[in-house]
């Protein structure tokens, strides 16, 4: 009798034989439609699925508005792999970066990383092209830096200052891309200075550096080699308006007026007039008594702050108590004052302590919010200024703290770039 031998294979289900069989035409009509997460998950559907899909990409595709939106890098410590988050979508990848062995964040900004390899050797990093850009080694580690403009630009100026030593000695560091040695300023400052790490803004030629009681601003400008300490006041009274709320009720209000000079020019603001005259009679009898100057105002003890560029000004965003409530000011360097902002208009910002930045955007219900590196569960969060509340990306969770909400650690926020050489 001869031997048969019989191959068994295993049966395919009505649903995955129907799902065989999908016209190719059809499959890449839908693949073209997929974001990246969806992209991979449609590969493991089926073998006839995975077929028909090309090499993985490194990236999104840049025509899909996934490739564009901001995303959160969060870096492996231990080995390569960076999670890229998009909160716009609310969904994450892994990549592989080699070339940020060992590296850590020093600043991002204009879809560029600026990276610190074994303290004191410097390089920027596109994650999006793979370009890389060194940078002539430092003889100390920076405690806080920023640079102007993306490093394709031949006028970008890298500027930070490096760990004090001595504490009251602050050693202004910078250089331009191309150039091959770094420039320093020394300057003493009061002992009981104490500057924050937040990273300095850029703005009208100048550097601004925020002090931790953020009483003092320390200005650098580069072009004249000069700084100057600027006194700013906390003042607790202008919180209860903002050039954006007298916006939305009065049109004659613009951006540059307060509330206290649209207070001057509208008879019918009874309650500002009165409050300004009272404030004016307090100041000149202040004078008459020949009394010392105004004890300063501190802010509430503060968890995180952040300090970024917006349109033109200069904003700080801070976290305050416990509960880690939300505060942003606009410093107004005229009057010398922080003026709180209840309303970011068309604005979204995305902070994170290396890097901070102001996205304009025209889709509903990502306005007027602050996105921290926080998550709920899987979620990303939100902070509306609206409401005064946080969220989780994908809904279910909405809370007037922080409570229950974890920080990720060495997150950065980046708006992706192909700006390449």
């Amino acid at each position: 009798m001869e031997d048969w031998i019989i191959g068994l294979q295993p049966r395919m289900s009505e649903i995955e034989m129907c799902l065989a069989n999908v016209p190719q035409d059809i499959l890449s009509l839908i693949l073209s439609k997929l974001f990246f997460k969806d992209y991979c998950n449609f590969k493991m559907v089926c073998k006839s699925w995975n077929l028909i899909c090309p090499v993985r990409p490194l990236l999104p595709p840049i025509n899909l508005p996934e490739f564009h939106s901001p995303c959160l890098m969060i870096p492996h410590m231990s080995n390569c792999s960076w999670k890229i988050y998009h909160s716009l979508y609310n969904n994450s990848y892994y990549l592989e970066f080699p070339e940020l062995m060992d590296a850590e964040v020093l600043y991002s900004k204009y879809g560029w990383l600026l990276m610190s390899k074994d303290e004191f050797m410097l390089f920027f990093f596109n994650p999006f092209t793979r370009k890389k850009i060194e940078l002539p080694p430092t003889t100390k580690s920076f405690f806080s830096i920023c640079f102007t403009s993306p490093p394709t630009d031949s006028n970008c100026i890298i500027f930070g200052f490096l760990y004090p030593e001595p504490y009251n000695h602050l050693d202004f560091t910078f250089i331009k891309v191309g150039d091959g040695e770094w420039k320093s300023k020394l300057v003493i400052i009061d002992s009981d200075l104490v500057i924050s790490n937040c990273p300095p803004v850029f703005l009208n030629g100048v550097y601004y550096f925020l002090e931790c009681k953020f009483r003092n601003i320390i200005a650098f400008d580069l072009t004249k080699e000069e700084y100057e300490f600027i006194l700013i006041e906390y003042d607790n009274s202008s919180e209860g308006s903002t050039c954006a709320e007298e916006a939305d009720e009065d049109d004659n209000c613009s951006e540059g007026i307060t509330c206290a000079e649209e207070a001057d020019e509208d008879d019918n603001c009874s309650e500002e007039s009165t409050s300004v005259n009272e404030e004016e009679e307090q100041d000149r009898a202040g004078d008459e008594e020949e009394e010392g100057e105004e004890e300063f105002e501190a802010p509430p003890v503060i968890h995180e702050s952040y300090m970024l560029e917006v349109d033109g000004d200069i904003c700080w965003v801070f976290v305050t108590g416990n509960e880690r409530r939300v505060s942003i000011h606009k410093l107004d360097l005229s009057e010398l004052h922080w003026i709180k902002l209840k309303s970011l208009r068309d604005k979204c910002l995305y902070v994170s302590i290396n890097g901070s930045f102001a996205e304009t955007s025209d889709v509903s219900g990502i306005t007027n919010k602050i996105y921290f590196n926080k998550f709920h569960d899987k979620s990303g969060i939100m902070y509306s200024l609206t409401s005064g509340m946080y969220y989780s990306i994908e809904g279910g969770f909405a809370s007037k703290d922080a409570y229950g909400l974890t920080e990720v650690d060495y997150g950065v926020w980046l708006k992706p770039t192909l700006d390449q050489m």
